[in-house]
């Protein structure tokens, strides 16, 4: 700007999103933080939007559903702070928000519903137990025939051999679950980053409410916003251009631009021999607010594709975040989705008592505590740092205790089930090759050698 005192600098806008403005305007004044939406059992909470209703961002962000879908699935232990957001060129949530959107779609006790520790208590708890049962039936029914035989040993012997063929088979089929738990806990891993730990988070949305010469405000809205978005007046035009991925400096040079044009035009139109030969009115010349019309005018033709380049540069890594966001939800529902427990009916031995056998499921509980997260923080230009935790027995983990997860069969001693099927791999130890095999090969060996 120049010391000319006749221009006083650019206007404020009018508060009226009709007739924006190029220049200051005054941000409203910053609420508090919202805090978590409280709801009852059965009740939808419905966020609240922003409360300019011609606001273009929308009040859920597009890729929310499916990033949650992709986070939620637990493939191994002590992850929560190995992740981190991809670099995308775009703003990134804050170090809090990022966390707490972390936690939010795990279950409380993450790591005891993890797949790692599910597919341990599968190999140690299960098929590990049962490891050395069909030997042991074997050896011991030796030691029997030494000082037994007859009819009534050669059923029994018949029986034992049923059994070791249903303990063999149930290892087989516990082995081929455990297979199946790591390939789905490998692939999970892999759509989370694998040891990079980097996933693509939501890119915040952006809305002008005017022109992009001449705006009131920019409204940010980043995912898991409530509330009125986060608004950027003109100063801080060169802040959401970096927000937005785009080159700061082109805010710089187009603010530059229109105030020299401002000022060259009411320079211009100073002179007597200008105003007479344009037919102004001599009294008032030309006002401020013709000059930054003309100045406006002129940066649109100058600079009016670059700026629509800079809109489609940024419509596109969006849409490239939003897109490999979908893709990797889709992926994880389909890894979730194919988690099965294998199965082998076979008839118990003639002998087994059912008496003496436990055919009832273990109650378990469903995990608890997922919620929706809830974004409270400016979006940053600097991404959360992901953390390298200690090895396992230096520091707890998320949590301890496996009691209670589903890596340990809720508070029943064996897990069982009816089948193979479909579902979540958070729920993949909750279902038992064969029920109740496990009870009657112990009912049977038990026998063998309390007669031994």
């Amino acid at each position: 700007m120049s010391d000319d005192q006749s221009y006083l600098g650019l206007d404020a806008a009018a508060p009226v999103a009709a007739a924006p403005a190029f220049g200051y305007v005054e941000a409203p004044a910053a609420d508090a933080p919202p805090g978590p939406v409280e709801t009852q059992p059965g009740i939808v909470a419905v966020r609240p939007p922003c409360s300019n209703a011609a606001c273009g961002n929308a009040t859920v962000h597009p890729a929310e559903q499916a990033w949650q879908q992709l986070v939620s699935a637990v493939p191994v232990e002590r992850q929560l702070f190995r992740l981190r957001p991809k670099e995308s060129a775009m703003a990134y949530p804050t170090e809090a928000d990022f966390r707490a959107a972390v936690a939010a779609v795990r279950p409380e006790q993450a790591d005891a519903h993890s797949l790692e520790r599910l597919r341990g208590a599968w190999t140690e708890e299960v098929s590990g137990r049962l490891a050395d049962w069909s030997e042991q039936i074997r050896s011991n029914l030796n030691d029997l025939a030494e000082g037994w035989s007859g009819a009534d040993f050669e059923a029994f012997e018949a029986a034992c051999g049923q059994t070791r063929e249903l303990v063999e088979d149930l290892i087989d089929d516990v082995d081929t679950t455990v297979a199946s738990l790591q390939s789905t806990e490998d692939a999970l891993y892999s759509l989370q980053g694998g040891d990079s730990g980097e996933i693509p988070y939501p890119a915040p949305q952006f809305w002008i409410d005017g022109d992009w010469h001449s705006w009131v405000s920019v409204h940010v809205r980043p995912a898991w916003w409530h509330g009125d978005c986060i608004q950027y007046t003109c100063e801080e035009a060169e802040h959401v251009l970096a927000l937005g991925g785009g080159d700061p400096e082109l805010a710089t040079e187009i603010i530059d631009y229109i105030d020299e044009r401002i000022l060259h035009y009411i320079d211009y139109y100073s002179s007597p021999v200008t105003i007479e030969r344009e037919g102004l009115d001599p009294s008032r010349g030309l006002t401020v607010e013709e000059a930054k019309e003309l100045a406006v005018a002129d940066a649109v033709e100058h600079y009016g594709t670059l700026v629509d380049q800079n809109w489609g540069a940024y419509d596109a890594r969006h849409a490239e975040i939003d897109d490999d966001i979908a893709q990797r939800g889709a992926d994880t529902d389909a890894e979730d989705r194919s988690v099965r427990t294998v199965r082998s009916d076979k008839e118990y031995p003639s002998a087994a008592d059912p008496a003496y056998m436990d055919l009832e499921p273990p109650p378990m509980d469903p995990p608890a505590g997922a919620a929706q997260p809830q974004a409270t923080e400016d979006p940053s230009l600097e991404p959360p740092v992901a953390e390298t935790p200690p090895p396992a027995g230096e520091e707890p983990a998320e949590d301890d205790q496996v009691s209670g997860g589903l890596a340990s069969g809720g508070t029943g001693s064996a897990a069982t089930g009816s089948g193979g099927g479909a579902f979540p791999a958070s729920a993949a130890a909750t279902a038992a090759p064969s029920a109740g095999a496990a009870t009657a090969a112990g009912t049977t060996l038990g026998a063998a050698t309390a007669a031994g």
